[in-house]
């Protein structure tokens, strides 16, 4: 079972959440993400079992969750090679799907409202460790139930996963309210370099590499930067410029709900959804800004 790079918590509540799911019924499972598990998803049930590397002998079955395109589980992707079925569930909105099943479902708030769904189909008792997955999961991909995407379903499928367990109490502070001395001073260079668009309406910022340095933090400390970015009364989308070490730029988008931000991160070989999404372009900085920021401002103008 394996998710995409750059990991959030709708992948890694959806990959642990179904991995539990299916073990209860005896079923075998290994969880895998390219890329380390960020600290404050560390406290999920069973992240400390999720390796980045392909097991020696390949599955009979591969499960790909919340990942929009093969390409977006990384180096996981040769490993797919090597398997006779692959099985791809997600919620994003494009063209990506792969595997030889394919459930994809725009509609659901989060990848994690879909492994309920599946679960609970397969008559799965939800215990308190699959309730804490699944809730954070889909907490995070509905920005803590305020964006667009919150529906009536998703939140009566959170009241379900309240009662089965998960403690919206301890998952919130786990998520929201744990950052690191090193992460929040991080943080505190990434709003000291804030800038808008010469035309409104794009927030944006960037994190160099000395940044990093300078604050004693590791790249997965930029989870949750982004939010702070959005939460500008100006913010009709936002975008944060991260420099990678191999010389690209990672760039972190969301909207206010005013565009598809998942649109414009798949015109440069990126992924999401309507208020959350990322891709990675070439470096140096200056350029990478200079073709996503008038994506972003075009895409405003068609607003």
């Amino acid at each position: 079972m394996l998710t995409h790079v750059n990991p959030d918590g709708d992948a890694l509540g959806s990959l642990l959440g179904l991995a539990l799911g299916l073990e209860s019924l005896g079923i075998r499972t290994a969880p895998l993400c390219a890329d380390p598990v960020p600290a404050i998803y560390r406290f999920l049930p069973g992240a400390e079992r999720i390796a980045s590397d392909f097991p020696a002998q390949p599955p009979m079955l591969a499960i790909a969750v919340d990942s929009d395109g093969r390409s977006r589980v990384g180096r996981l992707a040769l490993g797919l090679e090597r398997v006779c079925t692959t099985v791809d569930i997600d919620h994003h909105a494009t063209e990506k799907a792969f595997g030889d099943v394919q459930w994809v479902d725009p509609r659901a708030a989060a990848t994690g409202e879909m492994v309920y769904r599946l679960l609970r189909a397969m008559d799965v008792a939800v215990s308190p460790d699959i309730a804490t997955c699944l809730y954070t999961a889909i907490l995070t991909d509905t920005g803590r139930f305020c964006y667009s995407n919150t529906s009536p379903r998703v939140l009566r499928i959170a009241a379900a996963l309240v009662r089965a367990g998960a403690n919206p109490q301890r998952i919130y502070r786990e998520v929201y309210e744990s950052k690191s001395f090193s992460a929040s001073r991080l943080l505190g260079l990434a709003l000291g370099r804030l800038s808008q668009t010469a035309e409104g309406g794009v927030i944006f910022s960037t994190l160099t590499q000395d940044d990093f340095r300078s604050a004693g933090s590791t790249p997965d400390e930029t989870e949750g930067i982004i939010d702070h970015l959005r939460a500008v009364r100006q913010a009709r989308a936002a975008a944060l410029f991260v420099a990678l070490p191999d010389g690209g730029v990672r760039v972190s988008l969301r909207s206010q709900g005013a565009i598809d931000v998942g649109e414009v991160a798949l015109r440069f070989g990126g992924g999401g959804h309507t208020n959350a999404a990322g891709c990675t372009v070439p470096g140096p900085m200056p350029q990478a800004q200079d073709r996503v920021l008038p994506a972003l401002v075009e895409a405003l103008s068609r607003e």
